[in-house]
């Protein structure tokens, strides 16, 4: 019996020392939050990790090793814990911004782009099922932006009309205290049709697909004819196929890390 708390209190006495150790190890070499790669002008090619805030950091913000470089070029970033993959792409006054979510059954795309001018787009995909949000500014109408976004009750995505961020043409679902929700379509930026429901309709990936296929060949045709200008324009490798669902945009991060 002596002889079992013996060996009981050398283990825990163990465990100690490895926890300990762990500890101060993580201290010293502290893991990794993310691991990039940047390309630029000068220099061509960085590549580093982020890592958590220190106990006695002023700022509060994660910190990179080495320092990203600043300016224009493309920063791709792999986010190991949140499986996320994001680009950060900026050439003088245009900046494109696309993070990818692979930490869910249904994977996603957000991406958020200016050009030169300005002027704003955005697009968010749920892959394997479409397009839930997309909007550019209209060119026949300056100060509209126009585009498609996704539509419970018609199963799909259904063209859109903003003016000064107030919805002019199109649908919206908003969810009330009483947790149903207000339906509301927009024509001419009059209501024309508002209902309550229960509940969101289901959605049914297999519902106007030729619809939704065509229309993510759009987007997709748009991001990458993007991308490619910015390529172009600052001389660097800059990933594509993010809307491809077979892709792998941040392989590029930690194949040569």
């Amino acid at each position: 019996m002596k002889k079992d708390k013996l060996i009981g209190i050398s283990l825990s006495a163990v465990a100690v020392v490895v926890l300990g150790g762990w500890l101060v190890w993580q201290f010293i070499f502290p893991s990794p939050i993310a691991q990039w790669v940047f390309y630029g002008e000068k220099p061509s090619e960085v590549r580093g990790y982020t890592y958590s805030p220190a106990k006695d950091s002023a700022t509060g913000k994660p910190e990179n090793k080495p320092a990203i470089p600043k300016g224009d070029g493309a920063l791709l970033t792999f986010w190991s814990g949140a499986r996320q993959c994001s680009l950060v792409v900026k050439s003088g006054n245009e900046k494109i911004s696309i993070t990818r979510f692979q930490d869910s059954n249904q994977q996603s795309v957000q991406v958020q782009y200016i050009d030169e001018g300005g002027t704003p787009a955005e697009l968010n995909v749920q892959l394997g099922r479409g397009i839930s949000f997309w909007t550019y500014a209209d060119p026949a109408v300056p100060g509209d932006f126009i585009g498609w976004k996704f539509d419970n009750l018609a199963g799909k995505a259904v063209p859109v009309r903003y003016r000064h961020q107030k919805m002019i043409d199109g649908t919206q679902y908003k969810l009330l205290p009483n947790s149903r929700w207000s339906y509301e379509k927009y024509q001419n930026g009059k209501v024309v049709e508002s209902k309550q429901l229960d509940d969101l309709p289901a959605i049914d990936a297999n519902k106007n697909s030729k619809e939704e296929l065509e229309l993510m060949r759009q987007a997709n045709e748009w991001l990458s004819e993007n991308l490619q200008d910015m390529s172009d324009t600052l001389s660097v490798p800059i990933p594509d196929q993010w809307l491809n669902t077979n892709s792998d945009p941040c392989q590029s991060v930690y194949a040569e890390m």
